[in-house]
């Protein structure tokens, strides 16, 4: 029998991260925010306000984002690297609040005094000593807009030193405008954005401090002279950054250092809380007991996290970019499994990422494929598979929440009928993908599967409702998505006693499963294909879509069998680095620059491996993710996550800190 399961996207990693050798003794398990160290390398510095490719650390959902220096940086050692804005429009500055400090009239050389530049999840930490004094230098965001930066200074000795300390930051921006609002703060202005970045100054004795200094596009900060500090004592002061568009920011100026204290406290408690629950261990299994596997299941949650912007302009609700580093916006089926896997530590998110999607669900029940900050950019030309109602599912598993269910099942239903007025060109209800402007490239878009080999020869045909047009073929993974929300829905359906609507998606279903068993599995190749429409023929190119019935469920346990083998055939998905999106012996395979001709795709490995889970391949598919694991170029090192892999070498492709690879972080096994 087939295991009905609903397994969370979040998880692969977790599953593939890093138990290929089993240990005899279990170690300390890392559980906190201190024991994940530098998981992702952000130790990088701009060249130009325009430098692409860096990386940086945000929290919130915040719209900009700092990193830190580079080791043998001289001259930016001690400051953070930034802001970065995160809507694509470059660098604010590259050394931000650049220390120069003298004790007892001597300079204090940060350069060869660094001890520690560290990454924790929610943090940035760096740690200056010499035998005079520790200088600590810490930031956290404490909401959406702010960042804190936090520095304390402490004598070592049993006598007193007099600390002099000053910051400087050069701005980057040419089409800006720095002022000063008074001898504390100032706020620069960018035009071709209408942003604004507010730079405040506090000590822990404001009647103290000294002028800040502003001069063309750099600020200097004078914050103390020759202020004595007694042996054993602690000096703390605080440099606090806000960001936003249209309006300047100016809040916690007047905060007590118990409360910006208090900011780094809560931090520490939220992100441990986060790690708690990512790391939840409801079974004992050998993956969550082992230290490798947890870094790597963080490494990805702050990957996420790096990846969370706030509602702002025409978004109206908090979701995930797919990537910082180039994807500006959210994308429909990506944002479907960041809410799958959000949902294990954040709900809230998850939600709102739901949300956000269908704050644009058009009169006829379509989804864009893209929503930006300005909605007149939004992608009406196509949607994306549909694996919303999946995502409603592992939401409510998670929650038991049923007022998120009854907000969202009349959308999902209605976006699911979509599919079947403007995309199934002969009304047989076995749907194409297509697009609302009759081009190939967009219909192929709609795939989520860009530039298939499937879709080389394919001809768009016009449907009778308005700006709709399908492929000329039937799709295998778009209707085995399609089979799966139905019987989602009617899951949802019962918790809110719908039995008319139970039993309607269960009869479509059912005649959805016998099509595909039917007029989709080829015998004589044992695998799933599309099939080109009214003939019926199969459009024999093996790719990643012919074992997404497994996933769903939709396959005879026979032609489980059959594809396995498929899977386990080394001339062509069992290479290197397993699973990849094109057979490799096919003789149009591009496994660098093919992106879906060949490389491997995280989520499309996931629809693998918990396919054959499901069928009871159990050591197969363990197979699979140890060689995976393996096999991913520098998976295990302090690289980002990348978008996807090489199936022949394993060698990191594409976009680099890609969220939707980093939701394989925490599979149920077994469920």
């Amino acid at each position: 029998m087939i295991k009905k399961t609903h397994y969370i996207f979040f998880c692969f990693v977790l599953t593939i991260g890093f138990g290929c050798k089993e240990r005899t003794a279990a170690p300390e398990l890392f559980m906190e925010q201190d024991n994940f160290v530098n998981l992702i390398n952000i130790k990088n510095i701009p060249a130009s306000e325009n430098e692409k490719g860096l990386f940086v650390f945000s929290d919130f959902g915040a719209w900009f984002g700092f990193a830190l220096p580079e080791n043998e940086s001289n001259s930016f050692a001690g400051s953070f690297i930034g802001p970065l804005k995160m809507n694509g429009k470059g660098w604010i500055a590259d050394g931000f609040a650049v220390p120069q400090m003298k004790i007892d009239s001597l300079d204090f050389d940060f350069i060869r005094n660094i001890q520690k530049a560290e990454y924790l999840p929610g943090k940035l930490s760096q740690l200056f000593t010499n035998e005079t004094v520790v200088f600590e230098f810490e930031l956290c965001f404490s909401s959406k807009n702010t960042a804190i930066i936090r520095t304390k200074i402490t004598n070592r000795g049993s006598t007193p030193v007099k600390l002099s300390l000053l910051w400087k930051s050069h701005f980057f921006e040419n089409q800006s405008n720095l002022n000063l609002i008074n001898n504390k703060c100032a706020t620069l202005y960018n035009f071709t954005d209408d942003s604004y970045l507010t730079v405040s100054y506090l000590t822990c004795n404001p009647d103290i401090a000294s002028p800040l200094i502003v001069e063309d596009n750099e600020t200097t900060a004078i914050e103390q002279e020759n202020l004595e500090i007694k042996g054993g004592e602690k000096y703390i002061s605080f440099i606090i950054a806000l960001f936003d568009f249209q309006n300047p920011v100016i809040e916690l100026t007047n905060s007590s250092i118990t409360e910006l204290n208090n900011i780094f406290n809560n931090n520490q408690k939220r992100w441990n809380s986060y790690i708690a629950l990512i790391l939840k261990n409801n079974k004992n299994t050998q993956y969550l007991n082992d230290n490798i596997y947890r870094r790597v299941i963080i490494k990805s949650m702050m990957t996420l996290v790096e990846n969370w912007r706030s509602a702002s302009g025409d978004i109206l609700h908090d979701g995930y970019y797919s990537s910082y580093n180039g994807f500006y916006g959210f994308w429909s089926w990506d944002s479907w499994k960041h809410a799958s896997a959000t949902v294990l530590f954040n709900p809230q998110l998850a939600k709102n990422e739901v949300r956000s999607l269908f704050d644009y669900q058009a009169e006829n029940g379509m989804i864009p494929d893209f929503i930006g900050r300005n909605k007149q950019r939004n992608n009406w030309r196509d949607t994306k598979p549909p694996l919303f109602a999946w995502a409603v599912l592992n939401i409510y598993n998670e929650t038991k929440d049923k007022d998120f269910v009854a907000e969202m099942f009349d959308k999902i239903y209605k976006y699911h009928q979509w599919w079947y007025r403007e995309r199934d060109h002969d009304g047989n209800g076995v749907c194409e993908y297509g697009s609302t402007d009759g081009t190939l490239i967009v219909a192929a878009w709609e795939s989520g599967m860009d530039n298939r080999v499937r879709f080389d020869d394919t001809k768009m045909l016009k449907n009778d409702i308005l700006d709709s047009w399908s492929m000329d073929q039937e799709n295998v993974c778009l209707n085995s998505f399609l089979y799966a929300e139905k019987k989602d829905l009617l899951e949802l359906a019962t918790t809110h006693n719908k039995t008319g609507l139970s039993k309607k998606l269960d009869t479509e279903a059912e005649a959805l499963k016998h099509h595909i068993q039917t007029k989709m599995f080829d015998n004589e190749t044992g695998f799933f294909y599309d099939t080109r429409l009214g003939a019926g023929e199969f459009i024999r190119v093996m790719g990643a879509e012919g074992w997404v019935p497994l996933w769903a469920g939709v396959a005879t346990p026979e032609q489980a069998k059959r594809l396995l083998l498929v899977m386990l055939d080394s001339e062509k998905f069992n290479t290197t680095l397993p699973l990849g999106t094109l057979e490799v012996s096919n003789k149009k395979l591009r496994p660098v620059r093919g992106y879906w001709r060949g490389p491997v795709w995280v989520d499309q490995v996931y629809f693998g491996v918990t396919g054959l889970k499901k069928y009871g391949f159990e050591k197969q598919a363990d197979m699979f993710i140890r060689k995976y694991i393996s096999s991913a170029q520098r998976l295990l090192t302090d690289v980002p996550i990348h978008e996807n892999y090489n199936p022949l070498t394993g060698e990191a492709l594409n976009s680099l800190n890609f969220g939707s690879s980093s939701l394989t972080i925490k599979i149920l096994i077994n469920n």
